[in-house]
């Protein structure tokens, strides 16, 4: 049906190309974010608390402006509540 319609019209081709592109980014980001931050909590019975596992010194954001301040605190305890 989409093939038929591109082949009758083909200046809609690049409207379908990223019209999937972008549904291809909006269900693909989401699972990248549930793989990667530990702060999102899929699965509370395996690991309840996963941020406690992220060190002073590790970077979870998408964009670093400043690793020079992840850096510096490379060296510094964690704290005991």
């Amino acid at each position: 049906m989409v093939v038929s319609l591109v082949k009758a019209n083909p200046a809609l081709a690049p409207l379908f190309l990223f019209a999937g592109a972008g549904c291809f980014a909006a269900v693909s980001y989401p699972l990248y974010l549930l793989k990667t931050h530990p702060e999102i909590l899929v699965d509370r019975k395996n690991n309840p608390t996963p941020w406690n596992r992220v060190q002073q010194h590790q970077n979870i954001k998408f964009i670093n402006a400043k690793p020079e301040f992840y850096e510096a605190r490379k060296n510094l305890q964690r704290p005991a509540y």
